[in-house]
């Protein structure tokens, strides 16, 4: 089994949000509204930053 570090945990997360996001629907199927779609969206690039600032200082 590989390693998951802090930077691929980040990445699985934000794919996951801008996925729902994109598609406007929950992994388990259930719709998402404007909203929580935006809300997603935001989410997903405040983890890009994180993402961005972790690597910087790896």
């Amino acid at each position: 089994m590989s390693k998951l570090t802090p930077a691929l945990a980040l990445r699985a997360a934000i794919n996951v949000l801008r996925d729902s996001a994109e598609s406007r629907k929950m992994p388990s199927g259930e719709p998402l509204n404007d909203a929580i779609v935006q809300l997603h969206f935001d989410a997903a690039d405040t983890l890009e930053e994180s993402l961005a600032d972790l690597r910087d200082h790896e």
